[in-house]
């Protein structure tokens, strides 16, 4: 059963505007042009993005983590009620956007009228990662015996989604129109995370080629273009897009120590994060810029050598682990 909960009367003490301090910034790479996304935060994460370019995501200081949408620039947080930490995940071409708070887990936010969004048989975790047009959701929740499993929302509906390849869990992260949902699933032996889409039941493995210990894939679009992030030998996560079994890596060229492509909308555009060389990570938005011959953009070189400095630098920092070696930000549910 599904429980409901309405927060509408709570959404004008919620939002708040901080378009002044927000910066932005401007590189070009072949194939895009990237913008930096960043709010007044130790971190800033852009995650999901519409047709009309609304970019969500959320801010991290040291503690706690607030949620935040970006359209033309100008920002506005807003956080789960009566919570201490609020991650935005998706947003759909209506506005609605979904997410995980760390209290109550995952969320259906309706231009602020917030929805529990609770899945049967949960126990201790449950984030909701993208919505498409017609409300349909996915996401992640934490079961009985501990393992992490998909699921599909269908105006309340449930059903489980398990990747049949994924012997220590599965995450669906991305749903497009056509109800194909893309994600990745862990198991016990290298390279351990495999991305996947899900065509009506039928599962699909994703593995970019340079992904040698490992490839996620987080969004799909209307064109079933898939977007998400492979690991190389060098342990560096760069993000890539996967049109039609194509592979372009994508990798913000301010994103020394690594990128990550987390949604992708159906004019192309990309949304995600980097790493710099001081360890800070930035939002990003990155849009095709039109150079490609096919209509899909440009490959960026993946999968060569960093500089010295810079591979001894990330490596150091490598031991104090990444938040991308497992994006999911498991919230405890409700009780």
């Amino acid at each position: 059963m599904r429980t409901w909960i309405s927060f509408g009367s709570m959404k004008s003490l919620l939002m708040v505007g901080i378009a002044l301090g927000a910066t932005t910034a401007n590189a070009q790479s072949s194939g895009y042009i990237f913008k930096t996304l960043d709010i007044p935060s130790n971190g800033s994460y852009a995650e999901g993005i519409n047709d009309a370019g609304q970019v969500v995501g959320y801010g991290q200081t040291s503690y706690p983590s607030y949620a935040f949408t970006e359209t033309d620039g100008s920002y506005t947080t807003f956080d789960y009620p009566a919570t201490s930490e609020t991650f935005a995940y998706g947003i759909n071409n209506a506005g609605q956007i979904v997410g995980a708070s760390d209290d109550d887990g995952a969320f259906l936010d309706t231009k602020g009228t917030f929805t529990l969004i609770r899945v049967p048989g949960a126990w201790g975790a449950t984030s909701a990662y993208g919505i498409s047009d017609n409300g349909m959701i996915v996401g992640t929740y934490r079961h009985s015996s501990g393992g992490e499993l998909g699921f599909v929302d269908t105006n309340g509906t449930f059903t489980t989604l398990n990747d049949p390849l994924g012997t220590a869990g599965t995450y669906a992260q991305g749903i497009n129109n056509a109800g194909q949902i893309a994600g990745y699933y862990a198991t016990n032996s290298a390279p351990y995370y495999n991305g996947f889409v899900d065509t009506n039941g039928t599962f699909t493995t994703i593995d970019d080629p340079l992904g040698v210990n490992g490839t996620h894939a987080y969004g799909i679009n209307n064109a079933g273009q898939i977007v998400g992030s492979y690991e190389n030998r060098y342990l560096v996560s760069q993000g890539f897009i996967d049109t039609n079994g194509t592979f372009t890596t994508v990798e913000d060229p301010l994103g020394t120590e690594g990128s990550w492509a987390d949604g992708i909308n159906s004019n192309g555009d990309i949304v995600g994060y980097y790493e710099d060389s001081s360890g800070n990570d930035h939002g990003f938005l990155a849009t095709p810029d039109g150079t490609s011959t096919d209509g899909a953009p440009l490959p960026v070189s993946g999968g060569t050598l960093p500089g010295a400095a810079v591979l001894l630098g990330w490596l150091a920092r490598r031991l104090a682990t990444r938040r991308k070696a497992q994006p999911n930000h498991l919230q405890p549910a409700a009780a």
